[in-house]
């Protein structure tokens, strides 16, 4: 095996994600034979063709396949420790941060985080991936692959965060329901669920709450979208469980909503700003945390539209 050259590695994903050389040229915006020279390098580095001719178009090898799946992850952990920094100029910096959420926190923090950046670091670009199954139920490892997710304590544990918002956890229904004005716990816990699925083993910390007390509700729709609930109740005899404040904006929106307080003490969901320990002291990173916490401090008190904080 030939020594590598660590800047093939863009080169190889683009050939195995296009399984054309000219294609992976086009990306890469180099010429066609550069791509096939750096493809003839990876070949004999690999000791594998990597791409094999079948009629008129090319498969990978098992070896191409099992790189394929390591290579996004290696670079991204690769360009992370190429970013680092002692210092840094929000000013000039071009970085990228991703942040993953639910659809309603990010909802809630990105304008405010959007007046922030635009005014102090406008060349800076956030991405908002959805916070799914597959990333929640990767814990911890799965967050060396963004820079940071807002979910709440009980996700993940031992690893560094900023606590953002606590919210109590209320009933979200159609307004026409046959309801009482106060229902009783029979009244609401034996609805049928609208269930929010982004959740580890399927689950919210709220119905994690039920279930220790013995309470389990039959779920009757199921989606990772927050804001998809509205058009999941309307017309139904259906609940769902969400935050306090998702139900007040979904019933802004939509006026035949009703929110309805828990007739039972549930714990509060606590957000925070959850990021691997390898980030802990990149300068870059370091600013972003205090943005966030400047965003939520702006949330919590919305006529304080000017807050500073020193930046370390």
């Amino acid at each position: 095996m030939v020594a590598i050259d660590y800047n093939l590695l863009r080169p190889l994903r683009m050939l195995l994600e296009e399984r054309s050389v000219t294609r992976a040229a086009v990306r890469m915006h180099v010429s066609q034979p550069s791509m096939s020279v750096a493809l003839s390098r990876l070949r004999a580095h690999y000791e594998d063709p990597l791409l094999v001719r079948h009629g008129n178009r090319h498969e990978l090898t098992p070896l191409g396949e099992r790189l394929l799946a390591a290579l996004p992850k290696a670079i991204d952990e690769m360009e992370q420790v190429l970013r680092l920094q002692s210092r840094f100029d929000p000013v000039t910096s071009t970085r990228r941060f991703t942040i993953a959420g639910i659809d309603y926190t990010i909802a809630r923090l990105a304008p405010v985080l959007n007046r922030i950046v635009e005014r102090e670091a406008p060349n800076v670009r956030f991405e908002f991936p959805e916070a799914d199954r597959v990333l929640v139920n990767g814990f911890p490892d799965s967050l060396r692959t963004i820079d940071g997710v807002i979910m709440p304590h009980g996700y993940i544990t031992a690893h560094p965060h900023v606590d953002l918002v606590a919210e109590p956890w209320v009933f979200l229904l159609d307004a026409a329901s046959d309801l009482s004005e106060h229902p009783t716990p029979d009244e609401l816990l034996t609805r049928p669920l609208v269930h929010n699925l982004a959740a580890r083993d399927g689950m919210t910390p709220a119905q994690q709450q039920l279930q220790f007390r013995g309470i389990d509700m039959t779920i009757a729709a199921v989606t990772p979208h927050f804001f998809v609930m509205p058009s999941l109740l309307i017309g139904t005899g259906r609940v769902a469980l969400v935050p306090e404040g998702f139900a007040r904006i979904a019933a802004r929106m939509e006026p035949r909503l009703r929110v309805v307080a828990s007739p039972l003490e549930l714990d509060p969901v606590r957000d925070a700003f959850w990021w691997h320990a390898d980030r802990e002291h990149d300068a870059e990173h370091i600013w972003l945390r205090g943005v966030i916490e400047r965003a939520h401090r702006v949330i919590q008190n919305p006529d304080e539209r000017d807050i500073k904080i020193d930046l370390p």
